[in-house]
């Protein structure tokens, strides 16, 4: 028989009279286990809040006390993710290139960061390592991750206009030729270009570059000319399956801004060949 699901949100004070490590006073105000407030722990559902400052908190025997502000984030449904076909492309001392498989998280979320590539990369450095880009879960392909806040603000002034990303899907329906999607998301102006690659028989092999990049651009894009995304959970009739989305970031080409050199990156897994 299953066991009853646990969800649970909690924003705590620590007060006077209250446990004074961090594990002894969660497993007290959360009533779970102490071995189990130790995994959740270190898997980043754990938080330490000062002021506006907000940070995992993973080790169990940090000490606490009275006025510490704490918040805790469990749910038992939560799968692992598999993480083992994340792979780095290509790395300097400053930043790296790396292939994110699809339903991998690009960072974690309030309930932890175990699943995700960002957590993944800073246990293979024993380091924090920031993101550059970030990627639907669904969408596998390239990421850029800095290895230090320089690098990161590197980054940030060129990703917008001096980046080029391009896509590979496979889209419902027939679309023929190329294009550009020009229309605002949540008011913010969005521009995806498009060009067919292959018509099959219910679906089209498209290539997209997106100029902008907007949350779920592509997919809300291509749903909005009758195209949608196959595979995709959230948007569009008639695309769904059980193969998972079929979009991919398929290749990166940028300046290097440090040494300046010219970089073009592929994923190593495709939708189609070129």
């Amino acid at each position: 028989m299953e066991s009853k699901p646990i969800l649970l949100r909690k924003k705590l004070t620590v007060a006077e009279g209250d446990p004074l490590v961090a594990c002894d006073f969660l497993s007290e105000k959360t009533g779970l286990s102490k071995a189990l407030v130790k995994k959740v722990m270190i898997n980043g559902g754990a938080w330490q809040i000062s002021g506006k400052r907000k940070n995992r908190l993973r080790k169990a025997k940090k000490d606490l006390k009275p006025g510490d502000k704490v918040e805790f984030y469990y749910d038992s449904h939560l799968q692992e993710i598999d993480t083992t076909e994340i792979k780095c492309l290509f790395e300097t001392r400053s930043y790296g290139v790396w292939f994110k498989p699809a339903n991998v998280l690009s960072q974690g979320t309030k309930f932890g960061d175990l699943g995700s590539i960002e957590r993944h990369v800073e246990k293979l450095r024993g380091n924090d390592v920031y993101l550059v880009n970030r990627l639907d879960k669904e969408t596998a392909g390239l990421i850029v991750l800095a290895y230090n806040p320089k690098a990161q603000r590197a980054f940030a002034t060129i990703w917008s206009k001096k980046v080029k990303k391009f896509y590979q899907a496979i889209v419902l329906g027939h679309l023929e030729g190329e294009g550009e999607i020009n229309q605002n998301i949540e008011g913010k102006k969005a521009v995806t270009k498009y060009k067919s690659s292959k018509v099959l028989k219910n679906t089209t092999k498209i290539e997209l570059e997106i100029i902008t990049g907007r949350k779920h651009q592509i997919r809300i894009h291509l749903n909005s000319i009758g195209h949608p995304v196959m595979g995709d959970p959230k948007y569009g009739e008639g695309n769904k399956n059980r193969e998972g989305l079929k979009l991919i970031a398929s290749k990166l080409e940028f300046s290097d801004p440090f040494d300046k050199s010219k970089k073009s990156f592929q994923s190593p897994k495709l939708l189609f060949e070129n």
